[in-house]
């Protein structure tokens, strides 16, 4: 049952050098008469790179100019260029003869900054980013569809149809930056747009093959054994298949996942995957429902699909449906830290890999440091007044945006540099 009483939220704090931005404002729009994806890049880098800046086919309409105060002198030759847009502060005289798409007056304009790719659309002021330069966490979101209905699932599902965003997808891998980063594959459920997903691994591999990416699956229509082949034909060599598993029996993760016979498919999906020759994750989500069985789910795991390369143990997300279930899913960090140190230990001295992810450095016991990782989305990321004296918020993955005091461990307390250096620190990984 959920708990009716009244969400206090605490005092937050955005830190020095740490900035949690949206992923959409509001602009004033002229000229968009079909949705668009434009790649943001300044003067500058129109020169000196082009269509260059984008990693795969582009024109010079996929392009939109940056022009802030230092372009106003030369304006109107700016605005004569062909391209797909242009983005500005305000909106000028200048601009009457313009029949390219025109942004300004932006609500937030700290929001999209050259380099990134947005989303336009007719009839709507609203502007999404889709890729931000240098963002720990950018995504290509396939669906809000799901065959699960997790108790504390972050994005509840939506029974609709939006296939949409597979060729939104696929162009958005031609316009992002050329280089090394990870690129999140997530939804809702992608295996359900089976044909648009397999497409967009291929356009990856295809036009950024130095990239790795990360696909969230709940793994169950994974069990059908025709997947096999199909991911051995794409053979993408860098992606990782990040799969959820919420108890070592089937009632447990069925419960989690409110869906009868999930258990079953997902570990035949698993074992699919090790097939067809995929890289694994296996990701646990820390709740009062998971952590009383988490070192027999450690043994379970170890046992029965030794051949995962990485374990993720995660703290809950304090949004969506995790709000509505509340009192089943709610227990204190504290209070798990036994369980966690023993699941953790169990996996990484059989050689599985550890990571701790989303939950503060302070309540973690020191032990554990080694797996810890800097992991919430840097778009949802926050720090709370109780972190502004601690030295370790260069470290530490803080809070979500959604952190409200009910979700809070009586053990948050600023760290010393002396406590900092009891814990061993992990490269920057997103969760």
């Amino acid at each position: 049952m959920a708990s009716s009483s009244v969400t206090e939220r605490p005092s937050l704090c955005w830190l020095p050098g740490l900035t949690m931005l949206r992923l959409d404002t509001h602009f004033e729009i002229q000229n968009v008469a079909t949705p668009k994806l434009f790649k943001v890049i300044t003067p500058e880098e129109f020169v000196s790179k082009g269509t260059g800046s984008c990693a795969g086919e582009a024109s010079f309409y996929d392009l939109m100019l940056w022009l802030d105060e230092s372009s106003t002198g030369n304006l109107e030759q700016w605005l004569s260029v062909p391209v797909g847009g242009f983005l500005l502060p305000s909106y000028p005289d200048e601009l009457v003869s313009v029949s390219a798409t025109v942004l300004t007056n932006p609500k937030d304009p700290l929001v999209v900054q050259p380099g990134d790719v947005i989303a336009v659309s007719p009839g709507s002021k609203v502007v999404r980013v889709l890729y931000r330069r240098g963002a720990n966490s950018n995504l290509l979101f396939m669906t809000d569809r799901c065959n699960s209905l997790c108790l504390m699932c972050s994005q509840p599902p939506k029974d609709i149809d939006d296939r949409w965003h597979i060729d939104e997808n696929l162009k958005l891998i031609d316009l992002v930056d050329r280089g090394a980063e990870q690129l999140g594959i997530s939804g809702g459920e992608p295996t359900l747009y089976r044909e648009g997903l397999l497409a967009i691994i291929e356009h990856a591999k295809n036009v950024v093959p130095e990239k790795s990416l990360h696909l969230l699956s709940n793994g169950r229509l994974l069990s059908d054994s025709t997947w096999i082949t199909d991911l051995q034909i794409v053979n993408h060599t860098n992606l990782t298949w990040g799969v959820p598993l919420y108890a070592d029996n089937a009632a447990d993760h069925d419960n989690v996942v409110q869906a009868p016979g999930a258990f079953s498919e997902t570990m035949a999906g698993l074992y699919n995957l090790q097939r067809a020759g995929q890289k694994i994750e296996i990701r646990m989500v820390l709740s009062k429902l998971t952590t009383g069985r988490l070192p027999e789910w450690a043994h379970f795991v170890f046992r029965n699909l030794p051949f995962v390369h990485h374990v993720a143990l995660m703290g809950i997300e304090n949004t969506g449906l995790a709000k509505k279930n509340y009192d089943q899913l709610w227990i204190d960090p504290a209070d798990y830290q036994a369980e966690l140190n023993n699941a953790a230990f169990f996996l990484d001295i059989r050689g599985i890999a550890v990571s701790i992810y989303n939950l503060p450095l302070c309540v973690l016991d020191p032990v554990l440091g080694r797996f810890y990782r800097q992991s919430i989305s840097d778009w949802k990321n926050l720090f709370i007044d109780a972190c502004q004296s601690c030295a370790a918020t260069h470290a530490c993955a803080g809070f979500f945006k959604s952190h409200s005091t009910k979700w809070q461990s009586r053990n948050i307390h600023p760290l010393s540099v002396d406590d900092l250096k009891e814990m061993q620190g992990a490269p920057h990984e997103t969760a």
